[in-house]
């Protein structure tokens, strides 16, 4: 994995390889030769060339078969990752079929086929500005994967309500649910029981409400003094309501307040205006997430200050996407976890 930001091609991009080393700063010469030999060369092996460039779960594919002159791309489409729906407005859409994108039947995607296609680096270009007009632009650094995959017409996906839903799988990566075949199916969505009556409002909603924040307060701290490789995770839990944040080595701290996407129960609950409001306070919808999600500067000098402001950033999203949810009984969770290789 390689990390490009605004130098090259005027986009922030970042690059990951099929080896996961370090992240390295590239060249556009490094950038042209890795679109060059994916999709422009022949593997002696036989296996197709795909290029993929995603934020978050958002991605636009390229992908070349060998002893072919033709490039399939693809952008990531609503059946295999459903939360896509909050980022895939009408105007997007249209922007992507502006593109030369249409809606694929077989695979729920968006699909552009270039029998002669561009040079690579207008290709490359293409690519992160499909995903920037397709998907919107989450402020974060936009990633480039490349590889190999099973040369095959149908080549093997992401089964559909995962991560990367719809996505064609590279050779070496591990992906738990396979999809096989031409035709990609639906996320099958199990009967969901539905949630227990909130509590009504306590006589002492205000002190419940400031021992809230105070719990949370004092675990965003812990969260943003962790040094070291490893994720220092909390998690806030209001019954099946949950606020989750994490810090690594970058001075900033993620943290996502659960969707619908990810448990469709809480649908009476988190309501598309809940949606609005949550974006009011900042965070993106999903799409770059299955949650809703928000990066958070850690200030140098100033930890006790931006522990301070992200706490009460999640205590008014607890309060105003929770609803009464928000008066059960607050179960705060600390994990420290080793840092993925």
């Amino acid at each position: 994995m390689v990390t490009i930001r605004g130098a090259v091609l005027g986009l922030g991009l970042v690059l990951l390889g099929p080896v996961l080393a370090q992240a390295e700063e590239p060249t556009m010469e490094s950038l042209t030769r890795i679109v060059q030999t994916q999709l422009f060369s022949d593997d002696p092996a036989g296996r197709g060339g795909l290029v993929e460039v995603h934020d978050g779960y958002k991605f636009v594919q390229c992908r070349h078969m060998p002893h072919q002159t033709a490039i399939i791309c693809e952008a990531a489409g609503t059946r295999g990752q459903s939360w896509m729906r909050h980022v895939l407005t009408k105007e997007r859409r249209a922007a992507l079929r502006e593109l030369g994108f249409a809606a694929d039947r077989q695979t729920g995607n968006f699909i552009r086929r270039w029998d002669a296609p561009p040079g690579p680096k207008l290709l490359m270009a293409f690519m992160v500005h499909a995903l920037d007009v397709g998907y919107g632009n989450s402020g974060q650094d936009t990633e480039m994967q490349y590889g190999w995959f099973a040369a095959a017409e149908c080549p093997a996906r992401v089964t559909s309500g995962n991560p990367y839903g719809g996505a064609v799988v590279l050779l070496g990566t591990k992906v738990k649910n396979l999809a096989e075949g031409c035709r990609l199916e639906p996320e099958d969505e199990a009967d969901q029981k539905p949630l227990p009556r909130p509590p009504a409002m306590p006589d002492d909603a205000p002190d419940l409400r400031s021992r809230q924040y105070k719990a949370i307060a004092e675990a965003v701290h812990w969260v943003a003094g962790g040094t070291g490789p490893e994720h220092h995770i909390a998690i806030f839990s209001w019954g099946d309501f949950y606020i989750q944040c994490l810090k690594a080595e970058d001075p900033s701290m993620q943290c996502e307040v659960v969707s619908a996407d990810i448990n469709p129960r809480l649908k009476p609950v988190l309501t598309p205006a809940v949606g609005r409001r949550l974006k009011k306070l900042g965070f993106l919808e999903p799409g770059y997430s299955l949650n809703y999600a928000q990066v958070f500067p850690l200030k140098a000098g100033a930890a006790d200050d931006s522990a301070k402001a992200v706490a009460e950033t999640l205590a008014q999203a607890a309060q105003q996407g929770f609803g009464n949810y928000a008066f059960l009984p607050l179960q705060v969770e600390r994990l420290t976890s080793e840092p993925a290789r």
